[in-house]
């Protein structure tokens, strides 16, 4: 059996996976984001309760949202601070006495996307993650692309464009990331990134949900601020069109539930790319949230 952990900041999910890939079960538990070793035991309860279970021993891979620094092989995990700095894999291999993969949250859903999901037999995948931040990942000749530091595919720190003060004002905020710079594309392009442009159009706080809402029912607000995110994804988007010409564009996260996405962003493409030979699809994830789980079982399949 396949294991794939996905692991979050506020909880982590097991699924258990056969070796087509089709899911059979899954549970999730609270993420303990304080003591590393609860962290740990955590993870280990899981994978032996399933062992048990199933009386078998799976194989264990997990999507961390994070990376693993390939040479100290230490964690970075902003959303759990407990396992920073940690041996990670090194210290789950010996709890749990097998190997075990490790990979971004983002390649784990873009790898369960490039194979048999909406990027299927398409060489270039790349998958988008639009939710509490914005992740991306890489997939190229039927593997994922990692890069020198296990940072490929993070186009969310990337720079805010400048055409926005002529689309949003010279006054549109710019706000500091968790990463410590400023502007980065995280904060405008994920829940909380329509939620900021709303607020600077209206001066009110709404959830994405509503504002999703509200633009449904036309209202002028709303529209506004959708206008300037689409806008800032289509840029972002088309930055990495240009740099990557991948052959699909596969988007996850909650805001891929926004469906007149799907028709708002293709024609903003044009604008942001060279104007040479076809646009890539923009699609929405087959798996939806069983992407991170799906994915992370992949990896040792």
């Amino acid at each position: 059996m396949l294991y794939g952990l996905d692991i979050g900041g506020t909880k982590m999910e097991l699924a258990i996976f056969d070796h087509e890939h089709n899911k059979l079960a899954s549970k999730r538990v609270p993420t303990p984001t304080d003591s590393y070793d609860a962290f740990k035991n955590a993870i280990r309860e899981l994978v032996i309760e399933t062992d048990r279970e199933l009386n078998t021993r799976g194989s264990v891979g997990i999507g961390i949202p994070g990376f693993v620094n390939p040479d100290t092989g230490k964690a970075q995990c902003a959303n759990v601070p407990c396992a920073n700095g940690q041996n990670l894999q090194v210290d789950l291999e010996l709890l749990l006495d097998r190997p075990i993969n490790i990979e971004n949250d983002a390649n784990c859903f873009t790898l369960s996307e490039a194979i048999g999901g909406a990027g299927d037999k398409i060489p270039t995948v790349f998958g988008v993650i639009l939710g509490t931040g914005c992740g991306g990942g890489l997939y190229i000749n039927n593997r994922l692309h990692d890069g020198r530091n296990n940072l490929a595919g993070e186009w969310g720190h990337t720079p805010l464009p400048y055409h926005v003060f002529k689309l949003a004002g010279e006054d549109f905020p710019i706000v500091q990331c968790g990463c410590g710079m400023h502007g980065c594309l995280d904060n405008y392009l994920s829940g909380r990134g329509l939620e900021l442009s709303y607020k600077h159009v209206s001066g009110e706080v709404r959830s994405g949900m509503d504002i999703v809402q509200l633009f449904r029912r036309h209202d002028t607000q709303a529209e506004r601020a959708v206008e300037i995110y689409c806008e800032l994804l289509a840029s972002g988007l088309g930055a990495m069109i240009n740099i990557l010409d991948p052959g699909v564009i596969v988007l996850g996260g909650g805001l891929s539930n926004f469906d007149e996405l799907y028709e708002l962003i293709p024609p903003l493409l044009q604008k942001y790319t060279l104007n040479m030979g076809q646009q890539p699809e923009v699609r929405k994830a087959k798996f939806g949230d069983a992407g991170g789980v799906r994915g992370a079982a992949m990896l040792n399949a």
